[in-house]
């Protein structure tokens, strides 16, 4: 059914016209959500510093955990930095994310490092934390999530990322979070990242529901709108950095904070 799409302007307080788009013949039952600034901000960050923080504090921890690491805290940076660099331009040419945790282990053992699970998942945490705490959240975003479970939607992430679980989820745990969701998918877990249909899919067999029912909440016209698009669910961009000045498909909802969500919802029930 063809019907004219409209988003939502949180300063006027009242959707606007966007365009034409498939609307779903059901009702809403579901939002996903990208995780990089569409409910995490990260912003446009220059990863140097958070690097090199993250250098210095995992190297400290190695030697504290009784770990023989070169001496030179720059040569022990340049190798993990080639390595995790060497597999980001393997999965840009394969289309294919890798697990941080893994390619650190993998590493360790080429350095002579012994270390249990435990202490793995450690290390990628401090690898992430200094670009962690420059995070940030939207003030209602706990209220916007309860509203949207209230009302019996499911709510899930899928997320592309070569960071692992380990640190993600206890990322979204600090943030009091990762209850909201039924299930958090990450592209590493697959053989493809989005725009790639394979996660879109596996939520949508979790979810049970048909497309037309999930709306997929994201801030990359690639990745998030024409990969949900593809599949058929109803996309919602966010308005970040990410998409200035870029063209937006025709009818796609856009919004300026998930505060906005269930007001699309609500309008996308009518």
């Amino acid at each position: 059914m063809s019907e004219r799409a409209y988003g939502f302007d949180s300063h006027l307080g009242q959707f606007n016209f966007c365009g034409e788009i498939q609307l779903a013949k059901q009702k809403i039952k579901a939002v996903l959500f990208d995780l990089g600034d569409t409910l995490l901000n990260y912003g446009k960050l220059d990863p140097h510093e958070p690097f090199a923080q993250a250098a210095r504090q995992t190297w400290t921890y190695l030697k504290e955990q009784g770990q023989t690491v070169s001496r030179y805290k720059w040569l022990y940076a340049a190798r993990s930095l080639l390595a995790i660099r060497l597999r980001m331009i393997w999965s840009d040419i394969t289309q294919q994310d890798f697990d941080s945790l893994v390619v650190l282990k993998k590493l360790g053992k080429k350095m002579g490092i012994q270390l249990n699970d435990q202490q793995y998942e450690n290390l990628v945490w401090l690898w992430y934390e200094p670009l962690a705490r420059l995070v940030t959240i939207e003030p209602d975003l706990h209220n916007t999530l309860s509203t949207l479970r209230s009302r019996g939607l499911k709510l899930g992430v899928l997320s592309n990322t070569f960071v692992s679980a380990t640190a993600l989820n206890r990322h979204i745990r600090q943030f009091g979070l990762i209850d909201f969701f039924d299930f958090i998918y990450y592209s590493y877990e697959f053989k493809k990242r989005k725009p790639h249909p394979e996660m879109f899919q596996a939520a949508i067999k979790k979810l049970g529901f048909e497309p037309g029912e999930i709306v997929f909440v994201g801030d990359r016209i690639k990745n998030d709108v024409q990969g949900s698009l593809g599949v058929g669910m109803i996309p919602v961009l966010k308005t970040t950095y990410a998409n200035t000045n870029q063209q937006v498909p025709a009818g796609v909802i856009k919004i300026n904070s998930i505060a906005e969500l269930p007001r699309v919802v609500e309008q996308l029930n009518r």
